[in-house]
């Protein structure tokens, strides 16, 4: 189904008039495939640096709250939105503009006799909302007619503010046309240092900013805006040398800044030469057994996040995502949750929505929570879930035995009003080795195995169980990095990996790694039925984990 819709059909269904109206322009999905930089020809559009007027969503979101509660509605919330995402083909000159996504939308969320109800809607207009709420009270009304239920959402402060992440520059307030001569100079540049940027697709950019309005029936109105920008690119030495992710422009909770920070013109000269010093190592086919694996923190950002990450959300692990993004490893939370070794004792895995430039970040969830840090995994055992309001209520029970209070991590949030808040992933950290471990040490324990780096994990099941970990993969011979190993992924039972973990690298290992609906390993980060994304960030250090399987893929050439 298709949700944007374009101005003519929008004028047409809507009246805007008076001075409680909100006059909005909501954008069509257009898509730009000419090679050129040149701007939508529409002249229709609202730009994307401009920004809809507060005080009138707030307006309208209390309004939607107050028809739901008129309507019987026990608790509403309300929320209205505007996602612009911009999205970049950088592999080649000219840079490829491939399309463009404005969109507004509201969504009305209801509880009546402990059933929800949920309507949302491309556009806002105040009596289409007032009448989307009532939609929702009915919905829940119908769904109230099943066995009796209640819904414990707790006790939270009403909060009210205005809250942006903080960036150096809004990514929308610099042109297409700028940003694609930007791109276009740091690709020519790339070309006088005999450096080659893949052109299979894979290298891009893509910037966000999602503005978000929410009004409940508690008393909470608050706004806030987040933002992100990144990408990727792979660049090789013309002479033969080996493909290298170019730094410091993977996606993250920042603006514009985020590509001129990385200083690519600076990293040209170092990765021709980094390339075609890799280029000389000699390659070795791989073949099947088992070896002890050093992975860097950037491929453990990507296992954290498809294991761990997965295996922690509460509404996955009692089975209320079966029939979408599916279960959990963790089937039995009340038994496990404190109690489940799911690592050894030097592996603790925190949680936040605070860390600087995470693409999990906010002020508020949106339930109007204030989330804190909490830790999953403390030592080795499992201790907390990722939860929302109405699931901190379903922990109760542990919460209370350990003498903690009853109160949601804050992660309910959702990608844009037209989906239902759900849970979803905040940012993760694996903590680092109290003692400063280098990579290299990690790499010197080990007298025969495997170094995998800018590696992934693919291939998860549907409970997080299983899985390929894939990458850029060397020999290790007797404590040093030898040739290339060509070939063949190492399949991985989530529990078996972790508990096998026998070194975490230090502090200088830690890599942040995004996760997005673009990442090519965040198939995980699917919920619901229509799907959402969320985004977030991990930060994970290099590890060591002996008695690894590897398999060979049958069409390797």
């Amino acid at each position: 189904m298709n949700n944007s819709i374009s101005r003519r059909n929008w004028c047409k269904h809507t009246a805007l008039v008076g001075a409680e109206m909100v006059v909005l322009t909501p954008r069509a999905y257009q898509r730009t495939a000419e090679r050129s930089c040149r701007p939508p020809q529409s002249t229709e559009v609202v730009g994307h640096a401009e920004r809809f007027d507060l005080t009138s969503w707030q307006a309208l979101a209390q309004r939607a709250v107050d028809a739901a509660r008129s309507a019987g509605a026990t608790y509403a919330d309300a929320r209205l939105t505007r996602n612009v995402i911009m999205f970049f083909k950088i592999d080649e000159v000219p840079t490829t503009h491939l399309w463009t996504w404005d969109m507004v939308g509201v969504g009305v969320r209801v509880a009546v006799n402990g059933y929800w109800g949920f309507a949302g809607a491309p556009f806002v207009e105040q009596d289409a909302i007032i009448n989307m709420a009532r939609g929702a009270v009915a919905q829940a009304k119908v769904n109230a007619k099943g066995p009796p239920r209640t819904i414990d959402l707790g006790h939270i402060p009403a909060v009210t503010g205005t809250w942006t992440m903080p960036v150096q520059i809004d990514p929308f307030s610099i042109s297409m046309e700028e940003k694609c001569d930007f791109f276009d100079l740091w690709l020519d540049q790339a070309a006088k240092n005999k450096i080659d940027i893949e052109n299979d697709g894979s290298c891009v950019a893509v910037f966000t900013r999602r503005e978000c309005t929410i009004a409940t029936s508690e008393g909470s109105v608050f706004a806030q805006t987040t933002f992100a920008s990144g990408g990727r690119m792979i660049a090789t030495a013309q002479s033969g040398g080996i493909p290298l992710p170019v730094s410091g422009i993977g996606v993250s909770g920042q603006g514009w800044e985020r590509f001129v920070d990385a200083k690519l013109p600076d990293q040209w000269p170092q990765l021709y030469e980094r390339s075609k010093e890799l280029g000389k190592v000699g390659r070795k086919p791989t073949t099947v057994g088992r070896y002890t694996i050093i992975c860097d923190g950037s491929t453990m950002a990507s296992i954290v996040t498809n294991t761990l990450g997965i295996g922690t959300q509460l509404d996955r692990a009692l089975g209320y995502e079966a029939d979408a993004g599916g279960t959990s490893f963790i089937d039995d939370p009340l038994s496990m949750v404190g109690n489940f070794p799911i690592a050894p004792s030097l592996v603790t895995l925190t949680a936040n929505r605070s860390l600087p430039a995470g693409l999990a970040t906010v002020r508020w969830d949106d339930e109007g929570v204030e989330p804190q840090p909490f830790t999953l995994i403390q030592n080795g055992v499992l201790t907390d879930f990722q939860t929302t309001r109405e699931q901190a209520a379903w922990l109760a029970p542990y919460y209370q035995q350990h003498h903690r209070p009853v109160r949601s991590n804050g992660c309910a949030f959702t990608p844009d009003a037209l989906c239902i808040p759900m849970q979803h992933m905040p940012n993760l950290s694996l903590e680092p080795s109290h003692t400063p471990v280098r990579l290299e040490d990690l790499i010197g324990d080990v007298r025969d195995g495997i170094l995998i780096q800018d590696g992934m994990l693919s291939a998860v099941d549907f409970q997080a169980r299983n899985g390929l970990i894939s990458g850029q993969m060397r020999f290790i011979r007797d404590g040093k990095a030898a040739e290339w190993a060509e070939g063949g992924s190492f399949m991985i039972n989530t529990q078996q990996f972790w508990k096998s973990l026998a070194a975490l690298g230090g502090a200088s290992t830690m890599v942040e790694r995004g996760f997005d609906a673009w990442s090519p390993d965040g198939g995980g980060l699917e919920k619901g039925q229509p799907p959402q994304t969320a985004s977030h960030t991990v930060r994970a250090v290099a590890a060591m984990i002996p008695n690894q399987p590897l398999i060979i893929p049958q069409n390797r050439a």
